[in-house]
């Protein structure tokens, strides 16, 4: 079975235009997709899932656009080390040590979830680095309203962390209004994969929780022209934290997907790689941030 998972996520990499690399930094060897020519664009992926979560964006961008998606540390296919924190403070500072070693100084930044906390505060700590940021549903400041997940947690219910097959099916419900099509061997592999690796999430999970000095006194000194997307049916963190991020990053612009989860890279493709290509397509390019 993991052995027919690992040719269809091939095959759907292949057809993203990407290929894996690995490279070295520091204790951790970073597993990555890169594909495609022209502007580079860095893809962050979210809690418990990995480059290939960007697989059918990356689809779209790498027509265009030179595309690079790491497995965070500690995620996918790179080193989990029972011991180091995947905190964000580490996470921020491998993923510039990883982006320094492929030669990257400037770059379009997107993040999703965990990733898009890692994504703002990269670019609020790397001004100079950043040519746009992309944010989809960015965890990391306190939700207006809560979340079906943070009422859960508050109960003692993390359904992010999965135990059982029944779990990590009560988590695909919760991630999608309509759940995408996930041939049954992928989906079989990957619950296997998360439910080998709970405890380390789960201590992960308790490590993300601490945020200091809080994200949403750092949104201010993000300069980058910044896109944030966000599903108006978000169980995970509620769409009333896209207000939050809009007022504290200058000049930012929203867009709220209807009929849409926590997973707009995956639920719907078409829209949120569509928008996302027409923001980069504006006059705030390369050629245009160094002119």
């Amino acid at each position: 079975m993991a052995n027919l998972a690992t040719i269809l996520i091939g095959f759907e990499r292949l057809m993203a235009g990407v290929h894996r690399k690995t490279a070295q930094v520091g204790d951790h060897r970073i597993a990555y997709s890169e594909g495609g020519k022209g502007e580079p664009v860095v893809l962050v992926h979210g809690f418990s899932a990995s480059g290939d979560s960007w697989n059918q964006i990356s689809a779209q961008l790498t027509k265009r656009y030179h595309v690079i998606a790491p497995d965070l540390p500690g995620w996918g296919e790179s080193t989990r080390i029972d011991s180091a924190s995947y905190a964000y403070p580490a996470q921020v500072e491998r993923l510039h040590q990883f982006l320094q070693q492929l030669g990257l100084t400037r770059f379009h930044l997107v993040g999703h979830s965990m990733g898009g906390f890692i994504a703002s505060a990269y670019a609020a700590r790397y001004p100079d680095e950043v040519i746009t940021l992309g944010l989809i549903a960015p965890h990391g400041i306190t939700e207006p309203e809560q979340s079906d997940l943070a009422r859960a947690v508050g109960q003692g219910d993390n359904w992010l962390v999965v135990n059982s097959e029944q779990g990590f099916d009560r988590l695909m419900q919760n991630l999608f209004v309509k759940r995408p099509y996930i041939p049954r061997a992928v989906t079989k592999y990957l619950t296997q994969v998360t439910i080998s690796r709970a405890a380390k999430t789960q201590r992960i999970f308790d490590e993300l929780q601490t945020n200091n000095p809080p994200l949403v006194e750092r949104l201010g000194q993000i300069k980058a022209p910044t896109f944030i997307i966000w599903g108006d049916q978000d169980k995970l963190i509620h769409v009333s934290a896209a207000e939050v991020f809009h007022r504290g990053i200058s000049g930012s612009e929203v867009l709220i997907m209807k009929q849409t989860g926590h997973m707009p890279l995956l639920e719907n493709v078409k829209q949120c790689a569509s928008a996302y290509m027409a923001f980069l397509q504006k006059p705030h390019s390369a050629k245009e941030a160094a002119a």
